[in-house]
C-alpha cells in the first residue's frame, strides 16, 4: 500500500533536491513528456520532490489524480476521456517506480497499480492495445499487440483467403533496463501510421516479468519465443518481422539481429555496446536497478554481471539491415557504443544525432519518424 501524501507534504519552494532526485530530472525529463506525460504534470510533480524517498509518493499523488478523471468520466459513459485519463495515470504510476528500488514493496505497488491502469485505457487507443501472453520458458510473457485496423478484422491463425488483406508486418518492441511495454506505446504509434502493427513486451528483467525472471543476456531466446508466438497468429505476417529496442533494449536488439534470422530489418536505438563500459559514470539509480533486476547480490557482482551483456563476438554476425542511432550528448550511453556497433556490424547504418539526449527524446518526433520510415521502407517490399 502506498500511502497518499500527507498535508502539508509539499516542500518549500526554495527546497533544493537531494542528488537523487535531481539526477532523476535532469536525466529523464525530456523522456517522461516524449512518451506521453503532459509537461504541466511533470513540473507540478517535481516542484513537490526534495527527497528520493518521496519520489515514488508524489508520482503516485498524480496517478490518483487521474484515476479520479478516469472514474468520474466512466460515470459519465465517456470512454475516450477515461481510457486516456487511465494511461495517464498507469504512467505516473509507472515514472513513479521505474527506479525506485530502494523502497521494493512500494516499487511493486506502484508497478501494479501502473499495469491495472494501463490495462483499463488499452481498449481505447486506436488501434487497441490488445493484451496477449507470448510463451517462454515455462511461463509467459506479457504483450501489448496493435494490429492497424486494415487488417484488424483477420485473427484466425490459417492460410490466407483468397481475396483477403494481406496481414501486415510487425514490428517486435523491446524496452530498456527500466522502462515497459505501456511506455513504448508513444514510439508504436509511429510504426502504425505506416501500416504496421507492433508487439511490444515485457521481456526477463521488465515490466510485468521483472519480478519473476532476471535480466536474460542472450535476449535472442526471448526473440525467438515472439516469432514462435507470432507464427501462430493470422493478422500479422510471420514473414515480415522488424525489431524496435531502446537503450539497454538497443543492446537486445541487436543481439536478436545477430542470432535470431526470422528478423528482417533492426532499430538498435540508444544501446550499449558493453553494458559495464560506463560503470562508474551510470546515475546511481541505474546502477541500483540494474543489480534489483539481475538479482546480483552486490555491486561488484552487478558490474561483472553487466559485463555479460556485450556485442564483441555479435556485431559481426549482424548481415541484415541494422540501424544504429545514438546521441552526442546523451550522458547514460555516450555516442561511441553506437559508433562502435555500427563499425563492426556488415550490415549497420549509424544515425547520430550530435546534441541528441539518451533515447533522443530531445528531438522525440524526428528521430522516431526516421526509424519508421527505415523500417517501413524495408520490411514487405
Amino acid at each position: 500500500m502506498i500511502d497518499e501524501p500527507a498535508a502539508g507534504a509539499t516542500p518549500a519552494r526554495n527546497e533544493q533536491p537531494d542528488a537523487r532526485v535531481a539526477a532523476a530530472t535532469a536525466h529523464w525529463a525530456a523522456r517522461f513528456t516524449a512518451n506521453g506525460t503532459d509537461y504541466g504534470d511533470f513540473a507540478a510533480t517535481i516542484k513537490r520532490i526534495t527527497r528520493w524517498d518521496d519520489w515514488c509518493r508524489e508520482w503516485g499523488a498524480t496517478a490518483r489524480r487521474y484515476e479520479d478523471v478516469a472514474r468520474e468520466a466512466e460515470g459519465d459513459g465517456k470512454a475516450l476521456t477515461a481510457g486516456g485519463a487511465w494511461r495517464r495515470a498507469a504512467l505516473a504510476w509507472h515514472w513513479g517506480k521505474f527506479v525506485f528500488v530502494d523502497h521494493p514493496d512500494e516499487q511493486r505497488a506502484a508497478h501494479e497499480r501502473a499495469v491495472d491502469c494501463y490495462r483499463r485505457g488499452a481498449a481505447t487507443l486506436d488501434p487497441p492495445a490488445r493484451l496477449v501472453h507470448v510463451p517462454y520458458a515455462g511461463t509467459t510473457l506479457a504483450a501489448y499487440l496493435r494490429v492497424p485496423a486494415r487488417s484488424a478484422a483477420s485473427t484466425a491463425p490459417a492460410a490466407s483467403t483468397a481475396g483477403a488483406t494481406p496481414a501486415p508486418p510487425v514490428v517486435i518492441m523491446v524496452p530498456g533496463l527500466d522502462s515497459t511495454k505501456e511506455e513504448l506505446q508513444a514510439t508504436a504509434e509511429y510504426f502504425l501510421a505506416r501500416g504496421l502493427a507492433t508487439i511490444a513486451v515485457d521481456g526477463p528483467g521488465q515490466g510485468e516479468a521483472e519480478y519473476d525472471l532476471p535480466i536474460e543476456p542472450a535476449y535472442e531466446k526471448v526473440s525467438t519465443a515472439i516469432i514462435d508466438y507470432l507464427a501462430s497468429r493470422g493478422d500479422v505476417s510471420s514473414d515480415d518481422i522488424g525489431l524496435f529496442g531502446v537503450s539497454l533494449g538497443g543492446y537486445y536488439a541487436a543481439r536478436c539481429a545477430a542470432y535470431e534470422p526470422r528478423i528482417r530489418a533492426t532499430v538498435a536505438l540508444a544501446g550499449p555496446y558493453q553494458f559495464d563500459f560506463d560503470w562508474a559514470s551510470l546515475p546511481p539509480q541505474t546502477r541500483a536497478t540494474f543489480q534489483a533486476r539481475s538479482r546480483a547480490a552486490t555491486e561488484d557482482e552487478a558490474r561483472a554481471r553487466a559485463a555479460q551483456l556485450t556485442l564483441k563476438d555479435a556485431a559481426a554476425m549482424i548481415t541484415r539491415p541494422l540501424l544504429v542511432v545514438g546521441g552526442g550528448r546523451d550522458a547514460i550511453v555516450p555516442a561511441y557504443h553506437a559508433e562502435r556497433l555500427a563499425k563492426e556490424a556488415p550490415a549497420a547504418q549509424l544515425l547520430l544525432y550530435p546534441d541528441g539526449s539518451h533515447g533522443i527524446t530531445s528531438h522525440a518526433f524526428e528521430s522516431r519518424s526516421r526509424m519508421a520510415d527505415w523500417l517501413s521502407a524495408r520490411l514487405a517490399s
